[in-house]
């Protein structure tokens, strides 16, 4: 029996490693795909890490994402756009309530039960260990986003999270 156990973790260590290699030798191909259909240039091409993507897509957050895509409640490039007054977007605007239209485009969010993921990005260059340099830097575009996907939906953003592909991490916000 050991030697079965043995036996069985090895093949699952070997197929993990298997199954890494044929998923960069995907994304290798879809890049370049995309290069071909002038969807994306080969100096973009070249800044795409595949470690990295690999490295999101095994992550907890990926490992959701991926079953939201399943059950077909991943959305992604969601165009928005809102209304805040001036004095809301900067305190030396005070008495200002004239109202600044703000649009962007938010890069996920999935449902989960009842409620909304949010999902930024941020290829930003950090160090472990600080992760709250990224949330001091995009906690008001994350709150606005959240906001907007609450209009649009109807629904409560349970979450906003940050994925760092300098750290492989996701950050709550």
């Amino acid at each position: 029996r050991m030697m079965q156990g043995h036996k069985m973790e090895l093949f699952v260590l070997d197929l993990s490693f298997l199954g890494w290699s044929i998923l960069a030798g995907v994304i290798v191909a879809l890049v370049q795909m995309l290069v071909q259909q002038e969807k994306m240039s080969q100096e973009e091409a070249d800044c795409i890490k595949i470690q990295e993507v690999l490295a999101f897509l095994n992550s907890p957050l990926g490992v959701r994402m991926k079953a939201a895509w399943l059950e077909k409640r991943l959305y992604r490039e969601q165009p928005f756009v809102i209304a805040r007054s001036a004095e809301e977007l900067d305190k030396t605007w005070a008495g200002k309530r004239e109202p600044v239209l703000i649009q962007g485009i938010i890069d996920a969010y999935f449902e989960e039960e009842k409620d909304l993921v949010l999902v930024d990005y941020k290829t930003d260059h950090i160090r472990f260990g600080e992760e709250s340099r990224l949330v001091d830097l995009y906690k008001v575009q994350l709150e606005d986003y959240a906001d907007a996907l609450e209009r649009m939906t109807g629904k409560k953003v349970k979450e906003k999270i940050i994925y760092s592909f300098a750290v492989h991490k996701e950050i709550l916000v």
